[in-house]
């Protein structure tokens, strides 16, 4: 933030030196040379000291009255320098929370507004209009900026969350280390069994850590994100899973087809006592399809409201997401036969 504000005052001359109408006033280069000492301090102190959010906030501030005033001495309404006012919204999304991006949205458009009216261009013709206009467009560039502040914050939450499982992750790997090294001098069982315990550990947190991340479905795409989610499911239930997926496009619901076949997948490890299972995505009819298949020993579906009513919710709660965004989901199972469940989207 620092570099972008020295480098808008070249180019804030630059601009006043264009043909438009404005008022020839001296003080405008004045008010050039103060604004321009204010960012060369700026961006020394921010390379020689901490900058805290309150320090950060109160420059944000200043910016916003160097920039009004910088407008005010070179034309009101109609100055080129009026463009810097679109820094301030995005600069603050990537410093603070949606509130405060917010907040300084509208502090920048009432700041143009209240030095446009009390300008003396405001009489000339159109510029009523002109200035709607122009408020209009920091108005869309504010909310552009809260919705950008919202995804940052989002995803900070996202990191932290991983960061704290890839240090409890550490941690174990530590720990075991050391049981290791006990175990190898002339442990006892016991020290074997915690080895074997810190071990299913750090493999749940792993898997856990692969559940919070949200970049193989984004980056890699459906299919490698199933790929990846049936491996994983495979070594937990003792089971080999297949995999016949055609998806040459991407859908508006990735994410609830993943988080299905994440639930059918986990089912199967956990209950089916499979062989095998199968994962097949494709498209037909203008529909894509979704089919999770095992040889396991299969339920009675009579007894899917029982096991609703005792906390088992999961494949309801799948059906109700799938069919609330205007698809099908199908259970087929027999005892001993083993269970299949088919997703139908539209799109």
């Amino acid at each position: 933030m620092a570099l972008l504000r020295l480098l808008a005052i070249p180019l804030i001359v630059a601009a006043e030196t264009l043909p438009h109408p404005k008022e020839e006033r001296t003080d405008f280069l004045i008010g050039v040379a103060v604004v321009s000492v204010y960012a060369v301090a700026m961006l020394v102190r921010v390379y020689t000291r901490e900058v805290t959010p309150r320090f950060a906030l109160g420059g944000t501030a200043v910016d916003v009255g160097a920039i009004t005033a910088l407008v005010v001495l070179s034309g009101g309404a109609y100055s080129e320098a009026r463009l810097t006012y679109f820094l301030v919204p995005i600069a603050v999304a990537f410093r603070f929370r949606p509130e405060l991006t917010a907040l300084s949205s509208s502090v920048t458009v009432v700041a143009y507004l209240v030095q446009a009216v009390a300008h003396p261009a405001h009489t000339r013709p159109q510029a009523t209009r002109f200035i709607a206009v122009q408020a209009s467009y920091l108005l869309w560039i504010g909310l552009a900026a809260v919705l950008l502040s919202a995804v940052l914050e989002q995803r900070t939450r996202r990191i932290a969350e991983l960061a704290e499982h890839d240090q409890a992750i550490q941690n174990l790997l530590s720990a075991r280390h050391d049981l290791e090294e006990v175990a190898e001098a002339g442990g006892s069982d016991a020290l074997a069994r915690a080895d074997a315990a810190v071990e299913a550990t750090i493999a749940e947190l792993r898997e856990a850590v692969f559940e919070l991340h949200p970049y193989v479905l984004e980056q890699s795409g459906l299919d490698a994100a199933l790929r990846a989610t049936g491996q994983r499911a495979a070594r937990r239930g003792g089971f080999r899973v297949q995999f016949d997926l055609f998806y040459p496009h991407r859908h508006p619901q990735e994410v609830l087809l993943f988080g299905a076949a994440r639930e059918l997948l986990a089912n199967a490890a956990a209950h089916a006592e499979a062989d095998n299972v199968s994962v097949e995505l494709g498209r037909r009819d203008g529909s894509v399809e979704l089919a999770v298949r095992d040889d396991g020993r299969g339920f009675d579906l009579g007894l899917l409201p029982q096991r609703i009513a005792e906390g088992h919710i999961g494949l309801q709660s799948q059906r109700e997401r799938v069919e609330s965004a205007g698809g099908r989901f199908e259970i087929r199972s027999v005892p001993g036969r083993g269970t299949e469940v088919e997703i139908r989207l539209p799109g």
